[in-house]
């Protein structure tokens, strides 16, 4: 596809500037309680009004697998090549349906409309049952469509495997693969053999239909905003669904057996699980990473920048255990352990003190279980859940030991995390793949196990744990990711932009200056914490700036999280005298946006919520609903929504016009 502009550092336009929204946030009259891929052409209209040249979204590869709000998070695909029949715009096959379904259809669709959030399970449910409403009355002229018959050739390196996967997945009742008996590895010819049946091959045509129709809405909605000068930048989210089409057609490429997470960081304590497959990145190379240049491309149709999720893991992933709910048992991969020998070089008494026991399985003693959950619950806990090992010690009884049966107990939410705790009260962690070697816990100087130690050996582990996270494995992991960033960028001519927040090693800069990945600025997260006052004033010109995005609290939520905080930004920041308002209004969201506008980054990207903030006749009076994601909760619903139309929006005169006058009066208008 031909497109008129790209977006160049150092190019013609040097300066750049967005909105974020995901396309389900998007909100229009022709909606169906969701937004809708049709729905960017109207958002362009206004972001080139406001003198925006950028629309940024999230994901939008399908993720349907339980038709429940376990699917609604953007980032477990069920495919990634595959578009999100959520976001099929049903208007323009209005006419196949017949009277009473078109009758039944415009209530639903009137009466999803005015719901403030997106009802993910009964929208996907209904909005597929019109489609095959459609494709039923459509489906014999469909036979002799030469661009349908096209498409279906030219994507059938997944499109095949993936209307198979969605097929067996009704037939077996269970997303699990590995449970569909001969069919839980992919076959190139199970497509051919249910071609064979009239009802499955019914079935598999239209998944095709559906990405056929989907593949021309996104399409032409990317050209409306490239004919208009406004660009699209998307979302390649660094994993797919553990139960997913692509592991099930290629599950060599994937470690099935392992969960890909993060350790603790500014969004959660406790570490990320996000239930994802961890890359075979050796299998993957051996092939010169074919894999990810087909993905990359397949959204370089559509997208002319990209954000790659989680940049990180390119160096090096956490990896935690399968029966891990949380994150804090993982362990980077690849990466260095420690031998026996060299633990006990440090100083640290591996096997005089028994070996392993001390070290890798949870320490609990009276105190231990005093300390966690009182007292007056020793006995219920030492009863139901531990048995006495002798010298006053207990182990976790068997099934205890693993968090996902912890998980399901139907108990109090306190003893189910302070069972949690116990299971995570540990300093070591095996290494997952080779015996003998060992990681330090993260986070292990939080431990009650660590407390228990003289300052001696605290000493012993403290340096422990600084060398593995930050020093050890800094040129290891370098190397690991200059074997795959510079192919993957060069596989597209879309801009690459890394999301590179979290515990990032000292050389990830390093390695994103010299592949010419541009960094992700949150204003509130600095690289260096002492630095906050003067963040943006610093950043490098390869950067994307940002005060908020989808996995923090908004700018006005933000305001009144740390109060004390927000005062010292007030003062410090915003250089503005005397006590802070308890609300961040116009003024406060103003200051700060404008702020951003004149930073160096070559793109600043603002969610749109926080524009809305600008302005009183376009703010939300219920502030607490605009949050997208929350990564500290794994049963986060992503259903947030505008409460504004897209229509209504258009005719916000003056919040258009006082956007367009803050960007053209800022460095974002500069041409040198």
């Amino acid at each position: 596809m031909k497109k008129e502009f790209r977006l160049v550092p150092y190019g013609d336009t040097p300066y750049h500037t967005g909105l974020a929204i995901p396309v389900f946030s998007l909100r229009s009259e022709n909606d169906f309680g969701v937004g809708q891929f049709s729905d960017l052409k109207a958002l362009a209209d206004i972001t080139k009004a406001s003198g925006l040249d950028i629309i940024q979204i999230l994901p939008i590869n399908d993720t349907n697998a339980t038709q429940t709000f376990k699917d609604s998070s953007p980032y477990t695909a069920t495919s990634v090549f595959a578009l999100h029949p959520l976001y099929l715009d049903l208007t323009p096959f209005e006419k196949e349906l017949d009277s009473d379904s078109l009758t039944t259809y415009q209530k639903e669709k009137a009466a999803f409309n005015q719901l403030e959030a997106v009802d993910y399970p009964n929208v996907i449910k209904r909005k597929l049952f019109y489609a095959r409403k459609v494709f039923d009355k459509l489906k014999k002229s469909l036979a002799h469509d030469k661009n349908f018959k096209a498409f279906k050739e030219e994507k059938k390196s997944w499109l095949e495997a993936y209307a198979c996967f969605n097929y067996y997945l009704k037939q077996y009742d269970s997303t699990d693969f590995t449970d569909w008996k001969e069919h839980a590895v992919y076959q190139d010819h199970f497509y051919k053999e249910l071609q064979k049946n009239a009802e499955a091959k019914d079935f598999l045509d239209f998944q095709a239909f559906l990405q056929f129709v989907l593949h021309q809405q996104l399409l032409e909605a990317t050209q409306y905003c490239h004919s208009i000068g406004v660009a699209i930048k998307g979302d390649i989210a660094i994993g797919v669904g553990l139960f997913s089409a692509d592991a099930w057609q290629n599950p060599d490429l994937f470690n099935l057996d392992m969960q890909a997470g993060a350790p603790p960081d500014a969004f959660s304590t406790t570490g990320q699980n996000w239930a994802l497959p961890t890359y075979n990145w050796t299998r993957m190379a051996e092939d010169g990473y074919a894999w990810w240049k087909a993905r990359l491309n397949s959204m370089a149709t559509y997208f002319d920048a990209y954000r790659l999720d989680h940049i990180l893991g390119f160096f090096r992933i956490w990896e935690i255990p399968t029966y891990s709910v949380r994150g804090l048992l993982g362990h980077f991969t690849p990466a260095r352990g420690y031998s026996v020998e060299e633990l006990e070089q440090i100083g640290i008494p591996f096997r005089a003190w028994g070996g392993e026991k001390r070290f890798v399985e949870p320490f609990i003693k009276d105190w231990v279980i005093d300390r966690i959950f009182g007292r007056d619950q020793r006995d219920r806990i030492i009863q139901n859940y531990l048995n006495y090992v002798g010298y006053k010690n207990y182990e976790l009884k068997e099934p205890f030991k693993d968090q996902k049966t912890i998980e399901a107990l139907d108990i109090e939410e306190y003893i189910k995390d302070g069972l949690y705790q116990l299971t995570e009260n540990v300093l070591l962690i095996k290494d997952h793949e080779t015996d003998g070697y060992y990681h330090p816990r993260v986070s292990l100087t939080q431990t009650i196990s660590y407390q228990e130690l003289g300052y001696e050996f605290q000493e012993k582990f403290d340096w422990l744990h600084n060398d593995y996270f930050y020093y050890r494995n800094n040129h290891f992991w370098k190397e690991k990711a200059l074997e795959k960033l510079p192919v993957l960028k060069n596989a597209t001519d879309m801009l690459a932009c890394g999301e590179d927040l979290g515990m990032v090693p000292a050389t990830v800069p390093e390695v994103m200056a010299e592949t010419q990945i541009l960094k992700l600025a949150v204003e509130r997260m600095p690289d260096d914490p002492s630095q906050f006052v003067h963040h943006l004033d610093h950043l490098d010109y390869l950067c994307v700036a940002t005060p908020s995005s989808h996995d923090t609290s908004t700018l006005r939520q933000w305001w009144q999280e740390d109060f004390a905080f927000t005062q010292q930004y007030y003062n410090q920041v915003m250089h503005f005298f005397g006590e802070a308002p308890q609300e961040a209004g116009p003024e406060v969201i103003e200051n700060i946006i404008y702020r951003h506008l004149n930073s160096n980054a070559m793109i600043v990207i603002f969610p749109l919520q926080d524009l809305f903030a600008l302005n009183t006749e376009v703010s939300n009076p219920n502030q607490t609903i605009e949050r997208i994601n929350d990564p500290s909760n794994p049963k986060n619903s992503w259903d947030y929504r505008m409460h504004l139309s897209l229509e209504q929006l258009s005719e916000k005169a003056d919040f258009i016009q006082q956007l367009h006058h803050m960007v053209t009066n800022s460095r974002r208008s500069s041409k040198g």
